[in-house]
């Protein structure tokens, strides 16, 4: 889950919620649900691109699905 402000994106949006949901490929946008924390992975950062951060994602991943098992 990331809740930030996407620097990598620069969308100078307001704080914004995004849950990654492992081994899920449907849509959920406008849906309610709820998400429990189970551990802190690391802070929010810039990247130097949307590689950068698809590859960060994926060693996410995988520190995730260890915290799962």
């Amino acid at each position: 889950m990331s809740i930030g402000v996407r620097p990598t994106f620069g969308t100078g949006r307001a704080l914004l919620v995004e849950a990654y949901l492992l081994d899920w490929e449907g849509d959920l946008y406008d849906s309610e649900l709820r998400i429990d924390f189970l551990a802190r992975l690391r802070g929010e950062r810039r990247f130097e691109s949307p590689e950068a951060l698809i590859e960060q994602m994926r060693h996410d991943v995988e520190r995730t699905r260890g915290l799962c098992r």
